[in-house]
């Protein structure tokens, strides 16, 4: 039974137990991400993720690293648009131990000027690396251009100029400044007992709530670029806006992306692989933050096969307009959608992660019975219509 406090200190504490396991998953969710930089902190909430684990007060960064591979799970953090983690899957007795771990890293950092210099040179290799990767590259570049002149649509990592003006003051002002009680959950799953996580976090005292700066919703900018970048292939992406996390549609969106290109029986796989032969593969899948979302459909081909598998992917999705999908696609894709979240309800990582953005998003946690029930309600005409109105507003790029 998920058990959920908000503390005297502000901090809401989420617990789901299962005490048929030997794991906890945990995370201290952060409302912190490119979304709540000022414009000269652009790359700041991901650069603060990396220098957090450099060293604290009472650890060095070798003693902290030594601690967390005792500890023999899998720990890591990770900066989205919106939200900041620091998460890890760990044996039940350890799970106060890096609870405590990630609260000093957060609440008594010590990263020095030579910690903050050598660690923005790993973030600028970071970003370096990006040309290396083609589908990542073309879709942050096509993010910023339908998200242009919004916080949501910059490069997560930031950029070369605005790392290079960083300064270790200002990172340290900043991680003041975002670690707020107010913006911060602490969501555990697996054998947790919700009373010993209240107790340790009780002991942080009451801090200056900060606010999140508030920016409207992003207008989505319909375009059609190219990003000259080197690739042996030619990258294929169309970028529809989608809803908000806790809006009504968020279903009919998840079975309209599954038909379409989310599985190997989906449309565009069966049109351009096991017809067509022009792929290896084709991806697709739908963002939801707060208040907007986006709908992502990509693929790679050969170079001369660029214009034969955008018109097929363009008829597919046409087609897909026009005439809806059939009443076996529907029931195929709910069945699975349904299976899926069944399953994730045994994998405590999985879990913690939902949780997490279902207290951010809604303020409460979406029960999986809910879900099951929403699925089961959408119609055909719902997921062509969203389909319909998503595609008037479609932009197109491509990479290589």
């Amino acid at each position: 039974m998920t058990e959920i406090s908000t503390l005297d200190n502000n901090i809401t504490i989420v617990t789901n137990p299962n005490y048929n396991v030997e794991t906890t998953a945990i995370g201290i969710w952060l409302k912190n991400g490119v979304r709540s930089e000022n414009t000269n902190e652009h790359g700041y909430a991901h650069f603060l993720e990396h220098l957090v684990f450099k060293q604290t007060k009472y650890h060095t960064g070798q003693q902290l690293s030594s601690r967390f591979e005792i500890m023999g799970g899998h720990i890591n953090a990770e900066t989205g648009r919106e939200l900041t983690a620091f998460h890890g899957l760990v044996p039940k007795h350890y799970t106060i131990d890096l609870l405590k771990l990630f609260i000093e890293m957060l609440f008594h950092s010590d990263f020095t000027k030579n910690d903050f210099n050598i660690e923005r040179d790993v973030v600028l290799q970071e970003l370096a690396m990006l040309n290396d990767d083609p589908e990542e590259a073309l879709e942050d570049f096509a993010t910023e251009q339908v998200w242009s002149n919004h916080p949501m649509g910059r490069q997560i990592l930031g950029s070369r100029e605005s790392l290079h003006h960083a300064q270790h003051n200002n990172l340290v002002k900043y991680l003041t400044n975002v670690t707020g009680n107010n913006r911060l959950s602490i969501v555990v799953t697996g054998n947790v007992n919700h009373d010993e996580v209240c107790q340790v976090v009780n002991m942080l005292t009451q801090t200056t709530q900060t606010a999140v700066p508030e920016t409207l919703a992003p207008e989505f900018i319909t375009t059609c670029k190219h990003l000259d970048i080197p690739a042996e292939q030619h990258h294929l992406l169309w970028v529809m806006p989608a809803v908000a996390y806790n809006d009504d549609k968020q279903p009919a969106y998840e079975l309209a992306n599954h038909i379409l290109a989310g599985g190997y029986d989906s449309r565009l796989y069966q049109v351009l692989r096991e017809q067509l032969g022009l792929v290896y593969s084709i991806d697709s899948r739908v963002d939801h933050y707060s208040d907007t979302g986006l709908w992502f459909i990509q693929t790679n081909t050969e170079k001369e096969n660029s214009d034969k598998t955008t018109s097929a992917v363009e008829k597919t999705i046409v087609d897909f307009i026009k005439n809806g999908p059939t009443e076996s696609e529907m029931e195929f894709a709910r069945q699975h959608l349904q299976s899926s979240l069944i399953v994730a309800q045994d994998d405590l990582e999985a879990r913690m992660d939902k949780m997490a953005r279902d207290i951010f998003y809604t303020g409460n946690i979406i029960n999986t019975e809910d879900l099951l029930e929403k699925l089961s309600t959408v119609s055909i005409d719902d997921v062509q219509n969203l389909l319909k109105q998503g595609w008037a507003k479609v932009s197109h790029f491509t990479a290589g």
